[in-house]
Formats: C-alpha cells, sequence, structure tokens
C-alpha cells in the first residue's frame, strides 16, 4: 500500500509539473524579502544547525557513528549474509542448509554495537543492501526458535529468539527511515518466534528473565526521531541538488522508473515554485519530528491531523516535489504497533514467569503479574488503558492491544468480512 501510495503521489506531481506549472503565471510575491520563500528556507535550516540537529548528507553520515572493531557486528552479519544459501524463505529446505548462518547470527548478537558500511552521503540514492538480507536472517531465527522448542531445547530457542531482537537492533543508529521500518518489521518477526516457541512448551525462569530483560529498553529503539531527522536531510538535499538529480530523488522515492522531467523541474525552479515547496516541505517536517517525540496515543491524533499534498494543494499551493518525497505520517501507526507488541510480548513473559511460581497456574487479572514488570501493569499505547488479558475456554491465555482502530474487539484480530486488522493479539495456548 505504501509503494502503491508513493507511485500515485509521483504520478500526480509529474502530472502537475507538466500541465500545471507552465499555466500558473508568476511566482507568489511577499510583503517583503524577511517572508519570502527563500528566507523562510533559510530560516528553518538555521534553525535545524542551532539545535545540533544534522543538515547535510556529511553531518548525517558522521552522526551515525562507527563502533570500535570488536564491538561491531556489521562484519559478522555480512559473513551471515553472504553464508545464506539462494532457498526462498518459505522452502522446507531453508532453514536446514542455513545452518551456518545462523550460528554466525549468534555470534553477531553478541557484539553490542553495529555500523552498516552505508554511505548515507548519497542520499535517496543510496541502496542500503543489507536491509532485505537482514528480513531473511530474520525469517531464519524465526524457524530456528520455533525448530528448537519444538525439540524441546528451550535454551537453544531463547538464544535465537534473543538474536533476533538484536538483529533487529542492530539497526537502531541507522538514521533512515526505511531502515527503521525494517528494524520494526524484523522485530516484529522475533516477537513471532517467541509467541510461537511459548506455544510449543514452557521456558525456564532464567530464560524467560533474559528474555524479558532484552526487551526492557526495546521502546527506546522504536523511537522514529533520528530516521526523520535523516529524512529531513535527504530532503534538503534533494531540494538543494540539480535538476537532474532532483528528478532521479522523485523517481527513486515514487518507487517507479518514471522520473519528472528535468526541463520542467527547470521551469518550475524558475518560476520561483521550488523555493515555495522547499519551504513547505521543512515545516512539514519539522511538525512531524515533534510528533514522533509525543506519547503514542497523541502522536497518533498529531499524525492524523498531518496530510500529503493532496491533488488540491499541489495543484494551488505548487507542492509537486513534496508531494512526492515527503513520508507519509501513517508511520506514525506502525511504530504504535510495534511498541504495543513490545508491551504485550513483556506481559506474556511476566505471565509466564507467574505460571512457574504458581504450579502453572493463570493469573486472574494481569494485576496479579504486575510484580514481575517494572513499570507494574502495561499500558495500551492506542488508547492509554491497561492492555487487556482473557482467559482463553480451551486452556492458556490472551494478551491483547486494541489496535490503530481504538476499539476493543475482544482479541479478534480480523474481521471475518472485511479481513481489516483488528486487535493486536498475543495468544499462549499449550
Amino acid at each position: 500500500m505504501e509503494s502503491e501510495n508513493r507511485i500515485n503521489r509521483l504520478l500526480l506531481s509529474t502530472l502537475f509539473l507538466i500541465f500545471g506549472s507552465s499555466g500558473c503565471g508568476k511566482a507568489k510575491t511577499s510583503s517583503g524579502p524577511v517572508n519570502s520563500p527563500a528566507d523562510a528556507v533559510k530560516k528553518h535550516l538555521s534553525a535545524i544547525s542551532s539545535a545540533g540537529d544534522p543538515v547535510t548528507l556529511d553531518q548525517l553520515n558522521r552522526m551515525y557513528e562507527e563502533p570500535p572493531a570488536a564491538q561491531n557486528a556489521a562484519p559478522i552479519y555480512a559473513q551471515a549474509f553472504a553464508a545464506l544459501s539462494a532457498e526462498e524463505t518459505n522452502s522446507p529446505d531453508f532453514l536446514p542448509r542455513n545452518q551456518e548462518a545462523v550460528t554466525l547470527l549468534l555470534q553477531a548478537a553478541e557484539r553490542p554495537l553495529c555500523r552498516y558500511p552505508a554511505a548515507l552521503t548519497d542520499g535517496f540514492a543510496n541502496p542500503l543492501p543489507h536491509l532485505s538480507e537482514l528480513r531473511r536472517c530474520a525469517t531464519l531465527l524465526r524457524q530456528e526458535a520455533v525448530s528448537q522448542a519444538a525439540r524441546g531445547d528451550t535454551e537453544a530457542a531463547t538464544a535465537a529468539i534473543l538474536s533476533g531482537f538484536r538483529l533487529s537492533r542492530s539497526l537502531d543508529n541507522e538514521p533512515v527511515l526505511v531502515s527503521k521500518l525494517v528494524e520494526l518489521m524484523t522485530l516484529e518477526q522475533a516477537f513471532d518466534a517467541l509467541e510461537e516457541s511459548l506455544k510449543q512448551t514452557s521456558f525456564t525462569d532464567a530464560q524467560l528473565l533474559s528474555l524479558l530483560t532484552a526487551l526492557n529498553d526495546a521502546e527506546s529503539a522504536v523511537n522514529l526521531r533520528r530516521a526523520m531527522l535523516g529524512e529531513r536531510v535527504f530532503l534538503v538535499a534533494a531540494f538543494q541538488s540539480s535538476d537532474e538529480k532532483l528528478a532521479e530523488a522523485m523517481a527513486i522515492e515514487g518507487g517507479s522508473a518514471a522520473s519528472a522531467p528535468p526541463s520542467m523541474l527547470r521551469l518550475y525552479r524558475a518560476e520561483g515554485h521550488l523555493q515555495e515547496d522547499f519551504a513547505f516541505a521543512l515545516d512539514f517536517m519539522s511538525k512531524l519530528i515533534d510528533i514522533v517525540e509525543l506519547p503514542s496515543s497523541e502522536a497518533l491524533d498529531a499524525a492524523a491531523g498531518l496530510k500529503i499534498p493532496n491533488y488540491q494543494t499541489v495543484l494551488a499551493e505548487k507542492l509537486a516535489v513534496s508531494a512526492a518525497l515527503l513520508p507519509e505520517p501513517k508511520v506514525v501507526y506502525k511504530s504504535a504497533e510495534v511498541v504495543a507488541r513490545i508491551r504485550l510480548a513483556r506481559t506474556v513473559l511476566a505471565v509466564e514467569r507467574y505460571r512457574l511460581k504458581h504450579d502453572g497456574a493463570l493469573p486472574t487479572s494481569l494485576a496479579d503479574v504486575s510484580a514481575e514488570l517494572s513499570d507494574g501493569v502495561l499500558e495500551d499505547p492506542f488508547d492509554g488503558q491497561p492492555l487487556r488479558y482473557r482467559k482463553l475456554p480451551a486452556g492458556g491465555y490472551a494478551v491483547y492491544s486494541v489496535g490503530a482502530d481504538r476499539k476493543d474487539d475482544g482479541g479478534a484480530i480480523k474481521d471475518p468480512n472485511a479481513k481489516i486488522p483488528l486487535d493486536i493479539v498475543m495468544t499462549i495456548a499449550r
């Protein structure tokens, strides 16, 4: 869906450049030089620098610091990526043929820091090849964890789940929005591994505690601010580049081989609209960066009111480049979903520890397990209420969040008719 939206936005902006720019007349005049779009851009960029945030690609690249070699997991992850076989991840041979990669992923998880060899100075054109391999490895570790749990080797299953957490968080410091989205997706794979493994067998208290400890600071990694700072730098670089480079950036972000013609961008620039567009994009990004710093429920409300330029605003306000390049505010919902998954996972681990201490008996409510969590019963990021818990009639239990619709659907994951996501649920039934 996001890719389709990007393509539609690129087509919209391209059509505007072809049919709208030449007929739009002179650039807007201002009441004085202080209010000109160029001065608005300078003011924005000065404020960013004064706040200590990166403005240039070089500054962004330096922000992605290289850790000491002995602590950098990236070289070992690179070996794991190279060791991966060509099988599809859904092939029955994918796990058995990739045991060498599993071993390397377990080794890489022992290193606390990571900096992949990404040349952020390339801006939107940076290919980031490690992201696709990282997603495959996340699937591999999930399969390894579930396989080991099914055999009753909970120590090996725990190691694989923890390695899945570390693999995802190897992207913690990479200040790129697509990298952050891959981090969130691979973290969800690790949660799937945890849920599926706990359905197979019970773990020891020490193993549960190690998993719980690994998640204690996971929410801080979900914060989108660092990635949005990188996205803003990429935008600045694109707006300040040549017409050819700007057309390339619009094509890359649009997900299509099509490109806004550089000749039309030259006309757009000559009529003064590029600076107006640039000022709008900087203001939009400042608002979005402020939004992602808010608590989840507030961020969701604020993001709903921040809109990418649509057909009318692209034509009326000359925002063709912004329409193609700006990130979707809806990414805030993805962040909230992962925060919910983290809290669900922590709660499930607390329930499992309770069961071990009470001869397999389930708690009556989550209040019974609050002692297992350093911050008590955890809140649902979507509505600020405590996470929901219910025992299942056939045994086991479910812990759930109300999800993006912010409505308690009783732990239902999908509407059987509309097939839309409802609640976010972790179910443990053995």
